[in-house]
This record gives structure tokens, C-alpha cells and sequence, in this order.
């Protein structure tokens, strides 16, 4: 599970954008400004083990809140709730050491 803490302060988002893992499922966070409106956090997950532009677009699930505080925290209880909610999506692996 990912905490509020982790999604780091707004002004890293300004510049760049935030990715990570839970689990077998992979995360992107980013800050967009649609034509017109304000700024929102956008969020997607998908199963990994690829990364976002190497996943097809149909395995992704997103959704975008207000960039503000409040919206930070949104964005954090959000990706938790799909990795709960989907987590036959989210492939499991085991490692294998080498002896």
C-alpha cells in the first residue's frame, strides 16, 4: 500500500512526474492541465512488469482529481483501493535465487 507521504509535495509534480510499484501492480502519477481548467492529478495503474509507455492502453485504469492537498491524499486512497479491488490483475511472481 502506498501512503498520503509518499505521494510527495505538489511542487515535485510541476516538474516532474511519480512512478512505483505495489505488489505486481505499477503506478503513474503526473500533473496535467486540460484546455481550459485547472490543474488535476492524473493517475493510471496497470500490471507490471512494463513500464507505462510499453503497456497497452487497454490494460490501464485511470482517473484524475484536483490538484490540491485534499486531491493528493484522493489520488494516494485511489490507487490503494484498485490494488485491492483488482488484484487478480496484478501479476505474482516468485523469485528464484540462483545457488
Amino acid at each position: 500500500m502506498i501512503t498520503y507521504e509518499e505521494i510527495l509535495n505538489l511542487n515535485y509534480y510541476k516538474k516532474a512526474s511519480f512512478t512505483g510499484w505495489i505488489g505486481g501492480m505499477r503506478f503513474l502519477i503526473r500533473r496535467e492541465i486540460p484546455d481550459g481548467e485547472e490543474a488535476v492529478f492524473h493517475a493510471w495503474v496497470w500490471p507490471g512488469p512494463y513500464i507505462f509507455s510499453l503497456t497497452e492502453d487497454s490494460r490501464k485504469i485511470d482517473a484524475c482529481f484536483p490538484f490540491t492537498e485534499e486531491g493528493r491524499r484522493q489520488t494516494a486512497d485511489w490507487i490503494n483501493e484498485q490494488y485491492q479491488t483488482h488484484s487478480k490483475l496484478w501479476p505474482r511472481r516468485k523469485i528464484d535465487f540462483i545457488r
